[in-house]
């Protein structure tokens, strides 16, 4: 009989080892995740979590256009601006251009701004011929013209530093009055990026590129970069698409490690490497070979959907995203 209830007991403890061995966490990661610095709400004086725009200007501070406020940071110090600290006209910013005197330009909700280091100066319908205050993009050009693009019908505008030229399609080439994205080419020349695909402007002549005439694989058009070669690289809803003015190549999820086809901010670095920022599934940067995918699987970056994306004088990647900023060196 004590032989019978001994192996009864001796069987229940193996069966509780068991259920306990099963029932603890394994630890089957291969590798750890990738630690990089995290800046947000919590550890800085900015406003908001959610990171609309970045740029490093020539003295080497980073500027955070958020949804609800506009932050410096001079490596040491953090300064914000908004409508109460400066009586600024919006707390929504949507974009920033540094030009080639050092003004800060600034696209909000409510206005474009200009900032000198010490003034700020709005622009808005008002008082100027600026056709719409809800700013989406901007671009500076190599004699300073201030290139502006809109939402809400009000197409693109340019400003020399006295007067106003607007563009709509009902005036010009422009195939669409929502511009998203602007850049200057090694050449000067305009590229513009709309709701209803890619324009090029030679100050006289209108050229568009979309689905329906070219291989631009999808006519949202997010962010346009220029390599040394003066190959345009521009991000759209269906991909990462390569124009060197002749042929277009298409990366996507189908055919390259791309994760995902919603591709938001653009920038590239030394030797063209692409760094890219998806809607949703992080970061992604190509160097024409091999590709490498950044996320808040394989990394601590808050966030996978990624709004801005800024290089500074070290080579810091400064990456604005819904959650933060994160710096991957």
């Amino acid at each position: 009989m004590f032989r019978f209830y001994f192996l009864i007991i001796l069987s229940c403890v193996f069966s509780c080892k068991k259920k306990e061995t099963l029932n603890t966490p394994q630890n089957t990661a291969s590798t750890p995740l990738i630690t990089y610095s995290i800046f947000n709400t919590t550890n800085t004086t900015l406003l908001s979590n959610k990171i609309n725009c970045i740029i490093s200007d020539n003295l080497n501070n980073i500027w955070f256009g958020t949804a609800k406020g506009l932050t410096k940071f001079d490596g040491a110090n953090w300064f914000t601006f908004d409508s109460i600290s400066h009586s600024l006209p919006s707390n929504v910013f949507n974009c920033l251009k540094q030009d080639n005197n050092g003004n800060i330009w600034v696209g909000t909700n409510n206005g474009l701004l200009k900032y000198n280091g010490t003034n700020w100066q709005t622009f808005n319908t008002s008082n100027s011929l600026i056709p719409s205050n809800r700013i989406r993009s901007i671009a500076i050009d190599s004699i300073n013209n201030v290139w502006v693009g809109t939402f809400s019908g009000g197409g693109l505008a340019k400003y020399n530093g006295a007067s106003w030229l607007v563009y709509t399609p009902s005036n010009s080439g422009l195939p669409n009055n929502s511009v998203g994205t602007l850049a200057i080419d090694n050449n000067g020349l305009l590229w513009i990026g709309t709701a209803n695909g890619l324009t090029h402007f030679n100050g006289t002549t209108w050229t568009t590129y979309n689905m329906s005439n070219s291989n631009l694989p999808n006519n949202s058009v997010y962010s346009i970069a220029i390599d040394n070669d003066n190959t345009k690289w521009i991000s759209t809803n269906g991909g990462l698409t390569k124009f060197n003015g002749a042929s277009w190549q298409t990366f996507n999820s189908s055919n390259s490690p791309l994760p995902i086809n919603l591709l938001r901010t653009l920038i590239l670095f030394q030797n063209n490497v692409k760094w890219i920022g998806t809607e949703g599934a992080g970061v992604a940067n190509f160097d024409n070979v091999s590709w490498n995918i950044i996320n808040a699987n394989n990394s601590n970056i808050p966030d996978n959907f990624i709004n801005a994306i800024s290089i500074d004088s070290q080579g810091k990647k400064w990456v604005g995203t819904n959650n933060g900023i994160v710096v991957i060196p």
